[in-house]
């Protein structure tokens, strides 16, 4: 069963697109390169919606598609930006603001991930964790964005624990590469001029491997590195609907649908709009203050007791240390 007052929700998401553009034309928006407001992330907000609306058939159809809008797009938000994007949604459902959909068991499992690696389970963190676990199970590609040290690369490791702790018979098989250290003929292979041979490249190799593999684990290639046109343009029809890898020897590797393609990226200022909309994003930021918070709590956490007690670790680690980030 779909949406009923179907009028009314198009006549909703044709307002939000509008305002949002008007908006970024009045600068009320900070135009970031990573914002898309596009086909494929309204497409992306609808399945999102059939899928609250399948869950829970009896919720008000409204409060579904507020938190569709919400909690989709509220990952790729930039602080500055968050204030003006909930005065937008409150301006359409007045009134409306269901709660977020948590899942309980992987939020249990992510914090004993972060206690375990001797880590600050702090809430916004935490968060983060939980989004991009929320973002992998729409998008085949997520870009994970953010500034030098602002915790990429801890967020998706700390995800990938939890989600082996929640269920230990679906463990994730991470492949991990930089694509900024090879030439990109050795990441997708190419034909050599003398002998006219075809020679394997290391990222389309990995991927033949992983697909030939007959469980359905779930298994993520993560490419820590920034975006540039010389590599980025020729996964555009792995990010899309296609999900395949075309090389130039015309072979075609599917990305099958337990792999999942993680980009670790500081922004992305060389990457083309067709780039940008292909893939779902997460940003990450250290503007609010919560990552020197949480490095001084793991730190007095890591103390032994006759430096700090329990009950002192604990008053540390609750107080505002008052840094400026």
């Amino acid at each position: 069963m779909g949406y009923i007052h179907c009028c009314v929700i198009y006549f909703r998401s044709s307002r939000i697109t509008y305002i949002v553009v008007l908006c970024t034309l009045a600068q009320q928006i900070q135009l970031d390169r990573h914002y898309d407001w596009g086909l494929r992330a309204v497409k992306s907000v609808l399945v999102v919606a059939g899928q609250l609306k399948r869950a829970e058939p009896e919720l008000p159809e409204d409060q579904l598609l507020m938190r569709a809008l919400r909690d989709f797009n509220i990952p790729k938000i930039v602080q500055q930006d968050e204030i003006v994007f909930f005065g937008l949604l409150n301006d359409l459902f007045p009134g409306v603001n269901p709660p977020r959909v948590v899942d309980s068991s992987l939020a249990t499992s992510i914090i004993k991930a972060i206690e375990e690696s001797d880590l600050w389970p702090d809430e916004h963190f935490t968060l983060k964790v939980a989004q991009l676990d929320e973002l992998l199970a729409i998008r085949h590609c997520v870009f994970v964005m953010g500034p030098a040290g602002a915790g990429k690369s801890v967020t998706w490791k700390m995800l990938a624990r939890a989600r082996d702790d929640k269920d230990p018979q679906q463990k994730v098989y991470i492949a991990h590469l930089n694509p900024k250290v090879i030439p990109t003929e050795v990441l997708y292979g190419h034909i050599m001029l003398q002998s006219r041979e075809w020679k394997d490249g290391l990222l389309s190799s990995i991927m033949r491997d992983l697909g030939q593999l007959e469980d359905d684990k779930p298994k993520w290639i993560v490419l820590d590195g920034d975006l540039d046109a010389n590599w980025i343009e020729s996964m555009n029809s792995v990010m899309d609907d296609n999900r395949m890898l075309t090389l130039a020897s015309n072979e075609r590797i599917p990305l099958k649908p337990c792999m999942r393609m993680l980009f670790e990226i500081r922004d992305l200022c060389f990457a083309t709009p067709a780039t940008v909309s292909r893939a779902g994003i997460i940003y990450i930021s250290s503007d609010d203050g919560n990552l020197w918070h949480s490095m001084i709590a793991s730190w007095v956490q890591s103390q032994p007791d006759e430096v700090y007690s329990a009950q002192s670790k604990s008053a540390r680690c609750d107080v505002d240390f008052g840094l400026d980030p």
